[in-house]
């Protein structure tokens, strides 16, 4: 994100976005010793609620501890409310996890295929 974030004013959803993502590597990379990064997309400006968070780090086991860590993934949706995501969306945002080595074997390494 780096510098692109600060384009944005902090009230405006993009930006809450960006900051969102910049916590949710932090907290996860506290946990995992993988790379960690994060990818979002979504319909936001048209309802806030058409947005997707993916946690993507490099293998299934790893993908799969994190899944399992239900303390964590109250934590990122914390970050919603941290970062003043609009209310009524925060519970229907999506928040999931994924890895380099499923999107290798289930769709040759192409991350945009296997996301749609």
């Amino acid at each position: 994100m780096g510098l692109l974030k600060f384009l944005y004013s902090k009230e405006s959803l993009k930006r809450k976005i960006f900051d969102i993502k910049d916590d949710m590597k932090r907290l996860v990379e506290k946990i995992c010793d993988e790379k960690v990064w994060i990818n979002s997309y979504g319909a936001f400006d048209i309802d806030p609620k058409y947005l997707v968070f993916w946690i993507c780090v490099s293998t299934d086991g790893a993908k799969q501890q994190l899944k399992d860590n239900h303390a964590l993934m109250y934590q990122l949706r914390q970050l919603l409310e941290k970062h003043n995501y609009p209310s009524p969306a925060r519970q229907l945002v999506k928040i999931d996890f994924e890895s380099k080595e499923t999107v290798n074997n289930k769709s040759n390494g192409n991350w945009f295929e296997h996301f749609k």
